[in-house]
């Protein structure tokens, strides 16, 4: 019997980054050029912007903790906790919350991952 070849680390590493960052990349898109009222008014963009953050959150969880040391420019506490925040925020206050992530914290990350992709190659 043949034992199935372990995964490559390197590469597992690249497919959860290369995941990240397209989740990243669809929330600022469906966010550009709102503000804060316009994002509080849409619950369509809400919803997606929710799956998207959940997803890089998962993405993250699913990674060795091992990888993620390899990037301690991301603060991954705040990143592997994304599921639970999107999951269990009010409505109301989650708008200023989700909001801020987006305008402040979203894009650095973006940035991060953008770079550790491209060093990676």
């Amino acid at each position: 019997m043949r034992h199935p070849t372990p995964p490559n680390p390197h590469l597992q590493k690249r497919v959860y980054l290369e995941q990240m960052q397209e989740a990243a990349r669809r929330v600022l898109r469906y966010t550009a050029g709102m503000k804060l009222a316009d994002f509080a008014a849409d619950l369509r963009t809400q919803d997606a912007v929710r799956h998207n953050l959940h997803r890089l959150g998962t993405m993250a969880a699913a990674m060795h903790p091992s990888l993620r040391e390899e990037l301690p420019e991301l603060d991954w506490r705040s990143i592997l906790d994304l599921p639970d925040l999107v999951s269990h925020l009010h409505f109301g206050i989650q708008d200023e919350i989700l909001w801020d992530l987006i305008r402040r914290t979203l894009p650095y990350w973006l940035v991060v991952l953008e770079e550790a992709l491209e060093q990676s190659v």
